[in-house]
């Protein structure tokens, strides 16, 4: 009888985690970007004379930029090795 405790494991290809975070980059930066979220920071506080949205969507956009530039390096390196 076979064991039944043990989970059947996908096969492990290389770049699938690379793949899936490449994936959810744009979806994460849609839903950061969205106005519900963005309505958080809709305050009549400033910060060195900017509203506090300013700040936030611009850190945002630097956020996604720096992340996009690190997946492709990743993808670099993973076709060189191919």
């Amino acid at each position: 009888m076979p064991d039944r405790t043990k989970r059947p494991t996908l096969p492990s290809r290389p770049g699938r985690r690379f793949r899936d975070a490449a994936t959810l980059l744009p979806v994460t930066g849609l839903l950061l970007l969205l106005t519900p979220l963005m309505s958080i920071f809709t305050r009549a506080q400033s910060l060195f004379g900017l509203p506090v949205s300013f700040f936030y969507v611009f850190s945002v956009w630097a956020g996604l930029i720096l992340l996009a530039f690190f997946l492709a390096r990743r993808a670099l390196r993973i076709n060189v090795s191919k």
